[in-house]
Parts: structure tokens; C-alpha cells; sequence
């Protein structure tokens, strides 16, 4: 034992005696070495929300953000001298004193306690030479140091050490330690914070303030004495900062916000040809990313975000339920304003935790793909007010040797002859198979690529019931493209890409829309999806109490469940089922049978609600070039004829060239009605009356000796129950005029 303590003594002045040499001479040449530059160190990327907020910090082995000096307070870099190296503005990189007073250290304690190392040489180890415990290593270190020395001046050498050295709990370079153990930049730190991070230099595990605190203090004020004694500091502010708690911040998650989100952006950044200026290939791409300081600007509303999250952890309340993904839109540009896209990226437990659901998660729709297919057909020519057959199965004859197609209606509910916009409202199967046999699968196909289903579809006419799988970003997209009134902008999540110096790397700008739908197909399409947010419309329970369209969707076996759905300022799709694969959503194994009309649409309401909820509500625009309005008789589309009662009689709006032109053949009589006697009444009084009854009313004046002027002395048809009209819902009513002569028009009665 005594030995190997000689031994140890033996070689610790060694390397104090060969150092000390080294100090005094003129410069060590390492030729190995060749000529020492000090190469820019990593620096952190950040990727942050739209209004600036960090989402997460990117980083390889080093997480560190670049300073220069001037942004150090003086504090700080007296505080860092007055610790780590007291002559550094005296020595030439080797501080001759120092070794000396390491020399008699090391042979005190028969081992290497003290290393006599400048901030030149510390540089030169964090930079150059590494920190292997070599005599070699610690020879090239002197080299190195005496050279930075030559090279650089004393500031230059201080500010890239302080921006290189480790401060412990991932934090490289004092910009990082600031905003990580304080949440501020460096300008902003005090003394007794500047005081605290110098400390921490030396040895960061033993100083952690998160681990051990009465230690960090100790330490903090140690140097504070230093600074006082250095007289770098006066003893009343060494007094007050000694006084003060450490001060630091709790310590940070480490989870991204929005880590859905922030996995698509990646994605995006490395492997999208969109961004060839961050480099050739992935590989690059990534490089610059994790050690180049860039500095990534999204398209996320961390309103939006959080409304999305809670609206998620509302609805799916218990750790059995199964996953939700939620993709939002701004409809007017695209941008993706809220991503979820499962329930813990972090649970390692979890096989499928980062599974970007949002994203990757490639699903059957179910019936919220009918809107695609409705207005693949209004762009051909059929009208919202079509009838078809409701009945609760059809089979559909099919091409070639193909067997027949058989549809049924979802619990087989059978609704007789309907509207095309009633089955849209009430999701009719029976009548979407009709539909898609009448437009073809190839159109339905092309007009999904269109509007933006990324993936190419095949033209099979289960395609009708959205039997082939969608991303719930692409089905958010479709809704964007129908709430823009049929312009599609592709999905953005990336507004611009900076370089460390400000230098703008990619720019998004305002890419140009592309027109894919007619602007009075997609306000038809809109018109007839309002009806699914109505009450008795599948989707019911998402409305958001403002104008706005949407689909649900649920899958044959209950394995997928959708709502899909827009206003004029957000467009979304939700997603709910097991990640795993597919599995029925049916108790026991969830706590009710999940429907796209109860989970989904629920949770888009909680959503919708809270990210709208400092929007003015508006009305989607109306395309009056586009359209034709005409009243009709919504249950045969056609023109009213005479008889026509008044209450199936509306104005609708139709694509110019496709409105009915014929008059309806039905009624074929005089309708039988009660109508209400007026007489007596002031006209204002009987024309409100009559237009109750639904009767258009016109008026003639007569001279009268009964009742005052203004009053009805007659009407025509008369009063009664079951009065025959042979004239149509016409009525006409005497008005009594003065004797002296006729009565100025009636005022317009209020409706």
C-alpha cells in the first residue's frame, strides 16, 4: 500500500514539475497538432409556436445557445475569473504560479488534486485536445493554450469558453445555464446568479441546486468571498447576495409542448423536398438541425393546442378508453393550428405512445367520407333536392363478373323516399351507394386527391361508405378545402427556418390556393352538412352554437369513429379508436358503443368551443355568381304551382343551369284549408293573419258608411273551415275608405 502511494506521489509531481516547465518555457510545438483553430461549437435549434413560444429545444450531445461577450454581464465573467482562474487577464495561457502551488498540493496529497488549469487550458481541453487523463493529453493542452493565447485575445478566449463550458443538468454555454436554472437570458443575472453558475463550473454534479442545495449555496458564496477579496465585488453587495435564496427555477420537463406536433414538424424539416436548404438528404438535414442553432417557426396557436388536449382528456376520462387524434386547421391558408396525436408520447411503457396517430394513423372513414361524394355529384349536376329510395338495403349491380353490392343502412333503418340532403343529414347509406353508382368511383377518387386525400384511392364503389383508409390531417384538409369555398392549400406546419445568425433559411411565404371545387359546389356541399349539426342530424352533438358543417362517421365494426367538420375560421377532423388495430368499441370493452355522432362529435364541441371562443361568429360567404335562387317546392323540386300549400314552398339556391325550370305538376287541385275571418280587423292586423295561414294577400280600397278608414269590410275566400281555394293561396280583402275619398296605402306590416 505504501507502495502504490509512493508511487502515485511520484508520478503527481511529475506531471506538476513537467507542467511548471512547460509554463516557463516559450511555447511546446505539438506538430500533431498542425495549426489550432477553434471550430464553432454546437449550438441548440428551437422550434417554437406561432406567437414565439418554445416548443422544444433540439440538441445532440450539447445543448447550448451562442453569446457574445457583450450580452455577458460583468458579474458573471468577474465571477467565473475570480473561481476558475485569478491572473487570466496577467498569464500567457499557463499560469506558472498556479502549477506551482498544484506541484506542493499534489505532493501533499500523494495525488492529483489540482491541476494548476487556466480558462486558456480549459478551453483548450473542451475544444481541442478532450479530457482523457494522459500526460500526453495534459502536454497538448499546454500547447494548445499557449497558442489560443497568440492567436486570440483575452475577451475572445473568454467569450467562447463561456460559451463552451458545462454547467450541469444539460446546459452548455451561460445562455443555456441562465435560461435553465432561471428562466432568463444572461444579461439578466444577478450577482448572487452570476456567482452561482461560476460556481457550478468546477464540479456540476456536486454543486447541483436541484440535489443538493446546501452544498450550491455553500459554493455560490464561496465565490462571492473570492469576489470580494479580489476586490471584484464591494462587501455590501457580497452581504445582500449571500443573504438572497438560490433562486432557481423548478427544474423543466423534459417533454416537448404539442410533442405530436413537434414529431411532424421533424419529419417534415428532414425528409420533405420543401426544405432541400437545410440539406442534401436526411442526414444533413438532421445534423443542422441538432448543432446548428437553427431556429424553426410553426404554424401552431398554443390556444388551439391546449383546447385540443383538454378537449381530449374531457371526453376520454378513463386509462381503458381508447386514443383520439385531432388535427385543426386555419381554412384560410392551411396552416396546422393544433395536433394531438395520442395520449403519452413519453410513456416508454407503451409500444404505440409515439405512434403519431394525427399524422401516420391510416383509418377508414366510415360516412364522413360522404361529403366527398356529395360534391363529386353536385359538380355533375344533382341537386340537394333529389328523392331517392331510403329503404334499409340495396343491392347495387356491379361491372363485369363482380359480385352485386349489398348496402345496408346503419341498425338497418329503413326512411323511405328522402332528399339527397336529408340523407346527408341522417347518413343514409342505401341512398349514398344509389349515389355513387349514378357519379362513378373513378370521379369520387379523383375528386378526394383533389380536395386532400394525399394517398392515391381505388375507384371501388365502397369507396361511397369510406371503406378505404384516410390520415386524420388529410380528412382535416378536405374540410379546410370545403370552408374555403373549395380552394386547397396544402397542409403547412413550418412558417420559416432561421439560421443562428438571423439568416432566413426557408420561407413559406403565402402560397397561392388552388382551385379544386366550384365555388357553388362547395357552398352546396357546406349547405347540406349545416343540416348534420342541426337537431335530429347525426352530428348533433358538435355544434358549436355559430354557422358550421361536419360529418360522422363510424366504421361497419365500430372500430373507427370520426367527426369530421368546419366554420368559416377552423376546420378539424377527430379521430377515436385503439391504436393497436381494429377493435369494436363496444362494452364491456368501453364504457358505451362509440358512435362518430357521441365521443367524436363531443369532443369537437369541447374543442371548437374553447379555441372559438374570442372569434366573432360569421356566416359562410355565398357565392352569388355561382348560384341561382329559386323558390320551389322542397319535396318534389320543382316550381310551386297555384295549389302548392305554402309551407313546403323555400328558397333555394341551385348552380346556375341546374335549377328547375318546370312547374310542379302535383297539386293537381285547389287545396281544401281553414281560413280565418279578418274582417274587422285593421289591414296591417288581417295581412299578418292571412300570411300566418300562408296566403299571399292583395288589397283593394272601397268607400265605406260602417267602419272607419283602414279597416276590412270583405275578404275573399271567405271565412270557414275547409274553405275550397280555387285561386291558390291568394287572398284578397276590401278596405273601407273615407267617403270623401280613397285611403293613402297601408304601411308594410311587420312579418
Amino acid at each position: 500500500m505504501q507502495t502504490r502511494r509512493t508511487g502515485n506521489a511520484a508520478r503527481a509531481v511529475g506531471v506538476g514539475i513537467l507542467l511548471f516547465a512547460t509554463a516557463c518555457s516559450d511555447l511546446v510545438e505539438v506538430e500533431a497538432l498542425g495549426e489550432i483553430e477553434l471550430a464553432p461549437p454546437a449550438q441548440t435549434s428551437v422550434i417554437v409556436a406561432a406567437d414565439g413560444s418554445v416548443l422544444t429545444e433540439l440538441h445532440a450531445e450539447q445543448d447550448r445557445e451562442l453569446v457574445p461577450l457583450a450580452r455577458v454581464p460583468q458579474a458573471l465573467r468577474a465571477a467565473v475569473v475570480a473561481v476558475e482562474d485569478t491572473r487570466f487577464y496577467e498569464h500567457s495561457g499557463i499560469d506558472a504560479r498556479a502549477v506551482a502551488r498544484a506541484v506542493a498540493e499534489n505532493t501533499r496529497e500523494g495525488r492529483v488534486v489540482q491541476g494548476g488549469s487556466t480558462i486558456t487550458q480549459q478551453l483548450a481541453k473542451n475544444a481541442v485536445t478532450g479530457d482523457d487523463r494522459t500526460l500526453d493529453r495534459k502536454l497538448a493542452e499546454s500547447s494548445v493554450a499557449l497558442q489560443l493565447e497568440q492567436r486570440y485575445s483575452k475577451d475572445e478566449i473568454l467569450e467562447r469558453y463561456l460559451n463552451t463550458v458545462y454547467f450541469g443538468n444539460g446546459a452548455y454555454g451561460v445562455q443555456t445555464a441562465a435560461q435553465s436554472y432561471f428562466g432568463a437570458d444572461v444579461e439578466q443575472l444577478t450577482l448572487e446568479q452570476s456567482a452561482l453558475l461560476a460556481g457550478l463550473v468546477r464540479s456540476p454534479g456536486d454543486y447541483d441546486p436541484y440535489t443538493a442545495p446546501d452544498a450550491a449555496t455553500a459554493r455560490r458564496d464561496l465565490v462571492l468571498s473570492l469576489m470580494a477579496d479580489q476586490e471584484l465585488a464591494t462587501p455590501s453587495e457580497v452581504d445582500a447576495a449571500q443573504a438572497a435564496p438560490l433562486g432557481v427555477r423548478s427544474a423543466a420537463s423534459a417533454g416537448a409542448v404539442a410533442p405530436y406536433f413537434v414529431d411532424h414538424v421533424l419529419d417534415l424539416l428532414q425528409h420533405d423536398a420543401a426544405f432541400q436548404a437545410l440539406g442534401a438528404d436526411a442526414l444533413a438535414r438532421a445534423d443542422l438541425l441538432f448543432r446548428g442553432g437553427l431556429r424553426v417557426e410553426t404554424t401552431l396557436d398554443p390556444g388551439w393546442q391546449a383546447a385540443a388536449a383538454q378537449a381530449v382528456a374531457e371526453t376520454l376520462t378513463d386509462p381503458a378508453d381508447p386514443r383520439a387524434a385531432v388535427v385543426a386547421l386555419d381554412p384560410s391558408n392551411g396552416e396546422i393550428r393544433a395536433l394531438v396525436g395520442g395520449r403519452d408520447y413519453d410513456d416508454l411503457a407503451d409500444p404505440s405512445a409515439r405512434f403519431n396517430l394525427a399524422t401516420d394513423g391510416r383509418r377508414q372513414p366510415g360516412s364522413a367520407f360522404k361529403s366527398v361524394v356529395l360534391a363529386t355529384a353536385l359538380g355533375r349536376g344533382h341537386t340537394l333536392d333529389e328523392m331517392y329510395p331510403g329503404g334499409a338495403e340495396v343491392t347495387i349491380p356491379l361491372r363485369g363478373a363482380q359480385e352485386p353490392w349489398q348496402v345496408r343502412n346503419y341498425e338497418g333503418r329503413d326512411l323511405g323516399p328522402v332528399s339527397l340532403a336529408d340523407a346527408t343529414r341522417y347518413s343514409v347509406n342505401t341512398v349514398y351507394a344509389r349515389l355513387m353508382a349514378e357519379v362513378g368511383p373513378e370521379a369520387v377518387a379523383q375528386t378526394a386527391q383533389a380536395v386532400g386525400i394525399r394517398r392515391e384511392l381505388e375507384p371501388l364503389y365502397s369507396l361511397a361508405l369510406g371503406a378505404q383508409e384516410v390520415t386524420p390531417l388529410e380528412l382535416a384538409s378536405v374540410q379546410a378545402t370545403l370552408a374555403a369555398g373549395g380552394l386547397y392549400h396544402p397542409p403547412s406546419a413550418v412558417r420559416r427556418v432561421l439560421g443562428p445568425d438571423g439568416a432566413v433559411l426557408y420561407d413559406r411565404g403565402d402560397p397561392a390556393a388552388e382551385r379544386v371545387l366550384d365555388e357553388g359546389v362547395a357552398w352546396l356541399t357546406t349547405t347540406a352538412l349545416e343540416g348534420v349539426i342541426a337537431d335530429g342530424g347525426t352530428g348533433e352533438r358538435a355544434n358549436l352554437q355559430r354557422p358550421m358543417a361536419g360529418k360522422t362517421g363510424t366504421t361497419q365494426d365500430d372500430a373507427d369513429a370520426w367527426f369530421a367538420g368546419y366554420t368559416p375560421d377552423l376546420a378539424a377532423a377527430v379521430w377515436i379508436g385503439f391504436p393497436e388495430g381494429r377493435v369494436p368499441m363496444v362494452p364491456p370493452l368501453t364504457r358505451t358503443r362509440v358512435e362518430g355522432g357521441n365521443w367524436p362529435s363531443e369532443l369537437f364541441a369541447r374543442f371548437g368551443l374553447r379555441a372559438l371562443q374570442d372569434v366573432p361568429a360569421r356566416d359562410f360567404s355565398v357565392p352569388e355568381l355561382a348560384l341561382t335562387r329559386v323558390r320551389v317546392d322542397t319535396t318534389r323540386n320543382c316550381l310551386p304551382n297555384p295549389y302548392t300549400p305554402p309551407e313546403i314552398v323555400a328558397e333555394r339556391g341551385y348552380l346556375t343551369g341546374t335549377q328547375p325550370t318546370e312547374r310542379c305538376s302535383e297539386p293537381t287541385g285547389p287545396p281544401t284549408v281553414d281560413v280565418p275571418n279578418v274582417v274587422g280587423l285593421p289591414l296591417a292586423a288581417a295581412i299578418r293573419t292571412l300570411n300566418g295561414a300562408g296566403f299571399t294577400v292583395a288589397s283593394r280600397q272601397e268607400p265605406s258608411a260602417t267602419l272607419p278608414p283602414g279597416y276590412v269590410v270583405a275578404q275573399t275566400p271567405a271565412a270557414g273551415p275547409g274553405q275550397t281555394l280555387t285561386s291558390g293561396y291568394v287572398a284578397e280583402v276590401v278596405v273601407s275608405a273615407s267617403l270623401a275619398g280613397p285611403l293613402p296605402p297601408p304601411a308594410t306590416p311587420n312579418a
